[in-house]
Formats: structure tokens, C-alpha cells, sequence
């Protein structure tokens, strides 16, 4: 049996295979929410982006016999109040202090439904809790069922939509306690 990927912190010295993962996982993400290729700005970021995203937050990757399999990224948010689109979010965050939010969360096709998606979304909030978060946040495209459920189903509630990237996006939290 094949041993579980190491996760660990990535380098920038990752970014090319973090770059070639986000590509084809967001290709299936697009598929499976019904949207346009055209309007994740993942698809169209270069190495040297993902290199400076990985210098800024805290990047994790799972490696499997040296390839780059997941990826999640959390970036500390001081004021959460840049993700309230509505009377609702404002509602929902504005006490909300010291957030995180989790971005480019990826696992390569062969390796889904093996709890690897699992243990990224675990660590991210972990990581979130040990720098003194009160909430986990995260955009999903609200068509894409798969997604809603999964992140449902580890602890994060869905407390609005919004359309800032051309398709309707769920904004979900995890309050972190």
C-alpha cells in the first residue's frame, strides 16, 4: 500500500508544480460548476505569481514520490470587512476581527475522495486557529455541489453569495473556536 502524501509548507522553489496542479484542478473545478474557463484568474496566473503568493502566505502542498499533489493557501485578513458585499456579511463579520482566508485549494485528480482534500482543509484551519483566527473564510462557486457539501461538512456555513467575479460565488466560514 502506498503511503499517504507528506503535507508540509511550500517553497517558492514549489511554484511550477503548484502552478501546473492549480491548472488542471481548476479546469475540473470550472467543469463541475458549470462556468467558464475564462474567469479564474488561476488558470491565467504565471509561475512567478504563484511564486510570490507563496513568499506572502502560508502555502501547504501534499508531495507524493517528489510530485506536488494539493495545495491550500491562507492568508492572514486583519480586517474581514473586504469580503462584505452585503448588509448580511457586514452583519455576519463585523466583529469578526482576525480572520484567514483560504484560497487555491487544490488536489490532483487521483488523489480525491482519499481524505487528502480532508486533511488540507484541516490543517488550513488549524494553522488559522494557531495564529489567532476567529473565522476561516473561503469563496466557492455556489453551483459547484460537490464543493458546498465538502466544505459543509467541515464546519464552514455558507453566509452569502456574490457575483464580483462574473459568477455567483458562496462566501462560507468557519468559526474557529
Amino acid at each position: 500500500m502506498k503511503s499517504s502524501p507528506e503535507i508540509r509548507i511550500a517553497n517558492v522553489s514549489d511554484a511550477e508544480g503548484v502552478s501546473r496542479l492549480l491548472k488542471s484542478a481548476m479546469l475540473t473545478y470550472c467543469a463541475d460548476s458549470g462556468i467558464s474557463s475564462s474567469m479564474l484568474e488561476a488558470l491565467t496566473e504565471s509561475i512567478e505569481s504563484v511564486a510570490d503568493r507563496i513568499s506572502r502566505q502560508t502555502c501547504l502542498i501534499a508531495v507524493q514520490d517528489g510530485e506536488i499533489v494539493g495545495s491550500i493557501c491562507i492568508k492572514d485578513i486583519p480586517n474581514p470587512l473586504v469580503y462584505s458585499f452585503s448588509d448580511k456579511t457586514y452583519k455576519y463579520l463585523e466583529n469578526a476581527g482576525h480572520c484567514s482566508y483560504i484560497s487555491r485549494f487544490a488536489v490532483k485528480e487521483s488523489y480525491r475522495k482519499t481524505g487528502l482534500g480532508i486533511d488540507l482543509i484541516t490543517r488550513a484551519v488549524e494553522l488559522s486557529k494557531e495564529k489567532g483566527c476567529r473565522f476561516a473564510l473561503l469563496h466557492s462557486a455556489a453551483s459547484n455541489k460537490n464543493m458546498v457539501d465538502f466544505y459543509g461538512k467541515r464546519g464552514f456555513d455558507l453566509i452569502d453569495f456574490e457575483e464580483s467575479r462574473g459568477y455567483m460565488r458562496g462566501l462560507f466560514a468557519n468559526k474557529i473556536s
